[in-house]
């Protein structure tokens, strides 16, 4: 195919992709797809800057995992600084691409190293290398895409990246970096948000928000994979979910502080307000439209109901639901939200320990909570440690 219709093909996945992808972890992975697609990489990963660092945000390696199990993957807490002793450091510091045909053989008086600590680990085999920045309009760096051992589709061999791959990967680089520039102005204006619920309840904070979005996606990728379902509508859906679920508590802008902040037993009165919550944030959320916000308002309103149909959405008994009735991703977002309370410390009680709170979810299935997603819940047993160490409290 000519160069014409390979742009309009990336133009074509870039729209899509746009349009598919709700968050930023979703969109990590369609990028991921389409390098390794267009490169034939075995492997690849994506590093997002922080301030003067570069943080692990996504990866593939056919040779350790296959691509719909990358999820397990995405919560490792790996930091780089941005200096030109690593290969992605140099990227990231001199905005420049780095196409490598052997690692382990780099041109004399080169500032960077390869870092073999990971192939040493796990026994994979670095070999070839392209890495490129991802810069915004005004060439600040946003983040870099490593892509590893570019496969011979004949003899499955590791080859050298070619030049029109990495012509191709230049273009797929600056047209996501305008995504990516627009996923991390949503994710701010999120945080704008939670910083406002902060103000009135000091457990709102933001890592507890990402928390239970991460959670809740989790969850619901586990519950959809049992259930057979497609693996795009798997990435959409879950990553939806993550970006409303961290909004399942705004409602609590309306309760007063003397309450939400009340270190003893509250009074029913004082119980009753604390419930309108629930409506409160539905009604905030009411304001936008969309597919996000209307999860979210789903989620805001419903997250206290129960199984048994003994939870609330409101100040009084009006709108409870039970059963299937109570929309999926309030379900869903019960189980993250109650767990991240449990394990997390707080004034009046120690963290429980994870597999205490994952024993109370199994007791509370078929009363609080959906029995099918406790069992899916128990499954992310081995995940959960490694989405605490990612989104840490901030002492």
């Amino acid at each position: 195919m000519g160069g014409q219709h390979k742009s309009e093909r990336l133009q074509y996945f870039i729209e899509q992709l746009s349009r598919k992808c709700s968050d930023s972890n979703s969109l990590l992975d369609g990028i991921l797809r389409m390098a390794r697609k267009i490169t034939r990489a075995d492997a690849g990963t994506i590093f997002l800057t922080e301030g003067e660092e570069l943080v692990f945000a996504y990866t593939h390696n056919d040779s350790l995992f296959s691509a719909d199990e990358a999820y397990k993957h995405a919560y490792a807490a790996i930091r780089l600084p941005i200096s030109k002793s690593s290969i992605a450091g140099y990227v990231a510091a001199t905005g420049e691409l780095l196409n490598l045909a052997n690692v382990r053989a780099l041109p004399p008086g080169v500032p960077y190293a390869f870092n073999e600590s990971f192939d040493r680990k796990t026994g994979f085999v670095t070999r070839s290398m392209l890495t490129l920045p991802f810069l915004d309009g005004s060439g600040k760096r946003l983040g870099v895409l490593q892509l590893i051992n570019s496969l011979c589709p004949a003899q499955g061999r590791v080859e050298a990246f070619g030049a029109e791959m990495e012509e191709d990967c230049r273009m797929l680089a600056r047209a996501v970096s305008g995504i990516l520039e627009r996923t991390a102005l949503e994710k701010k204006g999120i945080y704008g948000i939670l910083r406002m619920a902060a103000v009135h309840d000091p457990t709102e904070t933001g890592p507890h928000a990402e928390r239970v979005g991460a959670i809740a996606a989790e969850l619901y990728h586990a519950w959809a994979v049992g259930r057979g379902y497609d693996p795009d509508r798997i990435r959409h859906e879950k990553g939806c979910l993550r970006l409303a679920a961290m909004l399942h508590d705004i409602g609590k802008v309306g309760v007063s502080e003397s309450i939400l902040k009340k270190p003893g037993k509250l009074t029913e009165e004082e119980f009753a307000v604390m419930r309108g919550h629930t409506a409160i944030g539905a009604s905030i959320l009411a304001e936008d439209s969309g597919e996000i916000a209307a999860l979210a308002r789903d989620i805001a309103l419903h997250h206290h109901q129960k199984w048994t149909g003994r939870g609330y959405a409101a100040s009084g008994e009006e709108g409870k639901l039970a059963g299937e009735a109570i929309p999926l991703g309030a379900r869903i977002t019960a189980i993250a939200d109650v767990f991240d309370a449990l394990v997390s410390p707080r004034c009046y009680k120690k963290p429980w320990t994870f597999e205490d709170a994952l024993d109370l979810l199994r007791k509370e299935a078929g009363e609080h909570f959906d029995p099918e997603l406790v069992e899916s819940m128990i499954g992310l047993e081995a995940l959960l440690p490694s989405i605490y160490a990612v989104f840490p409290d901030k002492n």
